[in-house]
């Protein structure tokens, strides 16, 4: 998804072969393997050089796309489910928000930081100054940002979107018709989500934890990349 590559770190002994890996909570890779010993930029593996870092202050959020309709704009200092905010808008929506905060540019030496957003419901977009860093889809939100990209004060941006679990609630506490298909007539699974006609309802759920809810970190990180070759096999 990264498309991250490089010479892995490996260790031939009269037992095989041995790679390390540095994978993060649900991440895999793809290791491709070589007959000839081969050359080339080594894979960064990542290692913090110091303590985690808070990003504080006061973020702004505006909700840009989604229904049923537009929260008003808000700022928060403390990150929360937007779900909790005041206002039936907040735990109707379904659709994307983003989050813009600026700050100074942390303490801590090697080739860049760590940035974690912590835990996000569902999908974040990351900017930094303009920049695009990545998108994360879980379930750890870390993206990479190189010291090149730091400036003495700087803008992040976070784009968050949730899912639609929120706006199914509300068509269906209001009756609005969205199961219309060919061949299907929405039958519920569990018991719990049957209605009074004996298809599927959300009616009695509760809203879905949704946003950016931190907390945010900048970690000082330096990229150990490993000699850049491969032993044969790799």
């Amino acid at each position: 998804m990264t498309e991250k590559l490089g010479l892995a770190a490996s260790r031939t002994s009269s037992a095989g072969t041995e790679v390390y890996v540095q994978l993060a909570p649900g991440e895999s890779c793809i290791l491709e393997t070589n007959d000839a010993a081969l050359t080339g930029p080594a894979y960064a593996y990542l290692k913090a050089t110091g303590a985690s870092q808070p990003v504080q202050g006061t973020w702004d959020v505006s909700f840009v796309s989604g229904g049923p309709e537009l929260p008003a704009k808000a700022q928060v200092k403390d990150l929360s489910s937007w779900t909790s905010w005041n206002g039936e808008a907040v735990k109707n929506f379904s659709g994307t928000a983003t989050y813009a905060i600026s700050f100074a540019k942390p303490q801590g030496t090697g080739e860049g930081f760590m940035l974690d957003l912590g835990r996000v419901a569902e999908s974040a977009r990351v900017q930094l100054n303009g920049q695009e860093l990545g998108t994360l889809v879980g379930p750890t939100y870390q993206v990479f940002v190189p010291k090149e990209k730091m400036q003495a004060t700087n803008k992040l941006v976070v784009t968050v979107s949730n899912s639609m679990a929120n706006r199914i609630i509300h068509m269906d506490r209001n009756k609005v018709p969205y199961k219309n298909a060919y061949n299907i007539n929405m039958s519920s699974k569990l018991k719990e989500n049957r209605g009074a006609d004996g298809l599927f309802t959300a009616e009695k759920w509760t809203p879905k934890e949704s946003g950016l809810l931190g907390p945010v970190t900048l970690t000082p990180t330096t990229t150990n990349g490993q000699q850049g070759k491969a032993s044969p096999g790799l």
